[in-house]
């Protein structure tokens, strides 16, 4: 019995040691935490591990609670068992009891401090947040005062833009009134000049009836501008105003018939531009025209692919006019009976029209005598005389002023291919035989537009026509055209900048033309400029036809006959020599 009890109490005992050892160490553990807790209040994080640690040091004192619980159970129990326990073990066991005690004590105080801490750190948190809510508090109210004063000065300046509105129809309103009054105002001056030049008039008409021949004649003179003062260039435009004016009579005139309606003239050629021989070609000029009502032109460009095309045709056609507002009087030629269309004027088919296609000759005869009946409706036909003749694909018109100066105006008819640059025109073409329905396609109004674009961009200094003007005197006397000669030139201004045709390089410019007409000629080859050619400007419209197929050859003469190119190589050297001549002696 002895054996097992005292067993017992040297594991108790044990046990005891061990736990104080324990003890010793956790009490100088605890210290050492006291401390750094102390220095490190401010820390959240190291808090939170300090309850952590709190809460193991409760586990071990409920651990230490349960061994003291069992102590004293065995207190309890060992006098019953005898006297047998020394009294060594029994001071021990109250020594135990006792730390024990202290223990617990500790351990319920610092839980306490543990509360108060976690108490502490409650109110200030409270504290902060009662502070931030203030605060909140306080912006929300300077928000809201803001708006409310936000929205206070906006209304005061929507009221005064509308006062300033109010104000401003208000002036318009005057304004309005004023101009009301001045309109009413202008119409009662008008109506009593008008009243006044009714007056002039009747006055100037009994002037005019009471004047001799002698003082008409006087004032003829007075107002015609003598013509050896004016330039080839300047009395060709006087005498082309006139053209435009004649024009607008024949428009007139054919405004209620089945005729062409003629349109503006387009001059075209070297003569009107100043760098062609006055004496060797008249003024040229294009005159486009359209179908009248009731008629519609199709152009009918043939099957060969040959550009620009020789044997095309103008075919016309009669289109309904039931649908269409026309004048009073006039029939639709489509749905019109045979015996009402007697009381109307003919079609264009029964008149200008050889079977369905357009004649050239019948065209020209009848530009003639209309030329001759709007002539007479000018008052320049007081002055000036004009002698209109047409030959068989064009029309010559013969100017005399008062002063017996004459002006020769070549007239050629054509219409427009679609919305491009390219006409049918009169004109002949260059083969032997040319029928009156025929009307070749002609380039001359797409090159004349493409100077014009040249002279838009070059400045007043451009001498790129004085070139082509003294080309054309070296030229006189050979087989080198001026057609020829022009497209040169039209090949140069796309290569050479506009800026580099200036006076100064003058010299520099005819080299590159002879020498560029010299390579052709070697080569027998100069291309069309228009056909073919990626360097025209986009300002000049053209057919898809003539940007995608292979340019002629306007040399091919001399491509096909060796005599012709010899002779062409030879004339070269001549023009060289020429020109040389002309720089040095001027003739």
């Amino acid at each position: 019995m002895t054996e097992p009890l005292q067993e017992l109490i040297w594991k108790i005992e044990k046990k005891f040691r061990e736990d104080q050892d324990n003890s010793d160490e956790e009490s100088c553990s605890r210290e050492e935490e006291q401390e750094q807790e102390e220095q490190q209040e401010q820390e959240a994080e190291e808090q939170e591990e300090k309850e952590v640690k709190v809460q193991d040091e409760q586990n071990d004192s409920g651990e230490i609670m349960a061994l003291a619980f069992i102590l004293a159970l065995l207190a309890q129990i060992l006098p019953l068992a005898g006297d047998e326990f020394h009294e060594d073990t029994f001071i021990r066991m109250r020594q135990r009891e006792v730390y024990l005690r202290e223990q617990m004590t500790e351990l319920l105080q610092e839980v306490e401090h543990s509360r108060t801490g976690m108490l502490a750190l409650l109110f200030a948190v409270l504290s902060c947040w009662k502070t931030m809510s203030v605060l909140c508090v306080f912006g929300l109210l300077f928000w809201l005062i803001w708006k409310i004063e936000k929205k206070f000065w906006e209304d005061q300046d929507n009221s005064d833009e509308e006062s300033c509105s109010s104000e401003e129809e208000h002036e318009q309103e005057l304004e309005q009134e004023v101009e009301v009054l001045k309109e009413q105002e202008q119409k009662e001056e008008e109506v009593e000049g008008l009243q006044k030049e009714l007056e002039d008039q009747e006055e100037k008409k009994q002037q005019e009836h009471t004047e001799t021949e002698e003082l008409e004649k006087e004032e003829e003179e007075a107002v015609v501008v003598p013509a050896d003062v004016l330039s080839h260039q300047e009395y060709g435009e006087i005498m082309l105003f006139m053209l435009h004016e004649l024009i607008d009579v024949s428009q007139f005139v054919v405004e209620d018939t089945f005729y062409p309606m003629p349109e503006h003239p387009i001059v075209v050629g070297s003569t009107y531009d100043g760098w062609g021989l006055p004496e060797e070609e008249p003024i040229f000029c294009f005159v486009p025209f359209r179908a009248p009502r009731g008629h519609i032109f199709r152009l009918d460009l043939g099957t060969t692919r040959e550009l620009p095309v020789k044997n095309s045709r103008i075919r016309v056609e009669l289109k309904c006019t039931c649908g269409q507002k026309q004048k009073v009087g006039m029939l639709c030629f489509l749905h019109t009976s045979k015996d009402e269309l007697r009381n109307q004027s003919p079609s264009l088919l029964d008149t200008l029209c050889t079977g369905s296609y357009l004649d050239v000759r019948k065209t020209a005869c009848w530009f003639q005598a209309l030329f001759t009946t709007s002539w007479r409706y000018l008052p320049e036909a007081a002055i000036c005389s004009l002698n209109v003749k047409h030959f068989k694909r064009s029309c010559r018109l013969q100017l005399t002023d008062s002063s017996n100066r004459t002006t020769i105006i070549n007239i050629v008819f054509g219409v427009q291919q679609a919305n491009t640059d390219i006409f049918l025109s009169s004109q002949k073409s260059e083969a032997a035989y040319t029928p009156y329905t025929a009307w070749p396609q002609t380039c001359a109004v797409a090159e004349e537009k493409f100077f014009k674009h040249i002279a838009a961009r070059a400045g007043e200094d451009s001498f790129h026509l004085g070139c082509l003007k003294v080309c054309a005197y070296i030229l006189v006397g050979y087989n080198f055209s001026t057609h020829e000669l022009k497209t040169v030139l039209m090949h140069l201004l796309t290569a050479i900048p506009v800026e580099c045709w200036s006076r100064r390089h003058f010299v520099q410019r005819m080299e590159d033309i002879l020498r560029y007409l010299q390579c052709c000629v070697v080569e027998k080859r100069l291309d069309h400029f228009l056909i073919g050619n990626e360097a025209v400007p986009a300002e000049i419209i053209l057919p898809r036809e003539f940007r995608v197929s292979v340019p002629p050859n306007l040399f091919q003469r001399l491509a096909q006959d060796p005599d012709r190119h010899e002779q062409a190589l030879y004339e070269m050297e001549m023009l060289r020599d020429r020109f040389t001549t002309l720089l040095t002696s001027g003739k």
